[in-house]
């Protein structure tokens, strides 16, 4: 789940890191205030590029109370949920970029820094420099003090940044995220730091640890913006995006998701959405999942369907017969394309082969190689476009 400012900048002050003062929110109907401090005024929604769109702004005291009103109005003209922070200006002399992210194929924390920081980051991406942590052993202020010293460093604000860096890094394993990202961090001219910004996204996969997270204004936006087929994945207990393509997906696995995305866009067609089943799936999920695809390609934009399932241990028979029985009851409203791979343990009740033959009889092609599913995908849309 991604936070909003206002969240990340509550958890960031909950764990004593520096974020600045006078903080409140403003939504529909809220009276606003009078304003006694200069104020950075701050749309809250799920999505970057605030700064470029108008919908942060800075103002003195005196205007404080119209620039919030302009920037609530603002967003109520583009459709989005009305809801500003405002609060204090900070006077700076240097902004930077700093992030922690996880990664994956190192199974550790990296630190990413860069001394360009703020809206135009993207624009300085050799900038970016690296350190990366031991998943066993958090990073301390006192490991980090090289690396930051190698960035030119030096006294109140070498600590600053590096004792800063640590303890957000503590936040992010606390707090079970998968990103934590200060753009910009901000140095005063006493060499203090503190967060100008900050984007978190939590790890949905530790929801059950962190009941508090439904109490967040990013979860009431987050569920106000989903779509009615996202809402009932989550409660089933898996992911369902819904993208603007003509082919609906269902693959078992998320990297064979993204392969398959890929290739179809090679092939001129794109993902109508994307869901992937979680490891250890049974056939209600398989069941599950099929039936919400298939309602997916009820959409007039959707031409085709492929379900595409990679088993390594889960019965091969009991996917198949989930899915034929569905097919059976709920014929699919598009073409559709199967494709199975199984491993030996898969096949001890069915066999690939029979597996093959169960989804043919029923004139349904059936697939053992991503490439030939894209193909028959083409000789089944040509005729429809």
């Amino acid at each position: 789940m991604d936070l909003i400012e206002a969240d990340a900048k509550q958890l960031l002050a909950d764990h004593g890191l520096p974020t600045p003062a006078g903080r409140r929110i403003y939504g529909v109907g809220d009276v606003v205030g009078p304003v006694s401090n200069p104020v950075a005024v701050k749309a809250q929604i799920l999505a970057g590029g605030r700064g470029k769109t108008g919908l942060v702004r800075l103002t003195n005291s005196a205007d404080g109370p119209a620039t919030i009103s302009g920037v609530l109005a603002a967003m109520a003209e583009r459709g989005l949920g009305p809801l500003v922070m405002i609060e204090d200006q900070i006077a700076f002399a240097e902004e930077c970029y700093l992030a922690w992210r996880i990664d994956d194929l190192a199974s550790a924390p990296v630190l990413l820094f860069s001394r360009h920081g703020g809206v135009d980051i993207e624009d300085h991406p050799d900038s970016i420099r690296t350190y990366r942590g031991d998943a066993l052993r958090p990073a301390r202020a006192s490991d980090l003090i090289a690396f930051f010293l190698g960035l030119g460093f030096s006294g109140r604000a070498l600590a600053a940044v590096s004792r800063f860096a640590a303890d957000l890094l503590r936040v992010m394993l606390a707090e079970d995220a998968i990103l934590v990202e200060i753009n910009p961090l901000a140095f005063t001219e006493r060499g203090d730091v503190v967060a100008l910004d900050a984007k978190i996204t939590l790890d949905d996969n530790a929801a059950v640890r962190h009941g508090e997270w439904r109490r967040l204004r990013s979860h009431d936006i987050q569920q106000a913006e989903a779509s009615p087929l996202e809402l009932r994945a989550a409660e089933e207990g898996f992911t369902f995006v819904e993208l603007e393509g003509d082919v609906a997906l269902f693959t078992g696995g998320a990297g064979l998701g993204m392969a398959l995305i890929d290739m179809l866009a090679d092939a001129g067609h794109s993902a109508a959405n994307f869901v992937d089943a979680p490891g250890g799936s049974g056939d209600r999920i398989f069941g599950a999942v099929t039936r919400m695809v298939f309602e997916r390609a009820e959409a007039s934009e959707v031409k085709a369907i492929i379900l595409f399932l990679t088993l390594s241990a889960t019965s091969l028979k009991g996917a198949v017969q989930s899915i034929l029985t569905l097919i059976e009851t709920t014929p699919p409203p598009k073409p559709l394309i199967v494709g199975l791979v199984a491993a030996g343990a898969a096949e001890r009740e069915m066999t690939l082969a029979e597996a093959q033959a169960a989804f043919r009889a029923r004139g349904v092609e059936c697939v053992t190689e991503i490439a030939d599913a894209v193909a028959a995908l083409n000789r089944m849309s040509r005729p429809l476009r």
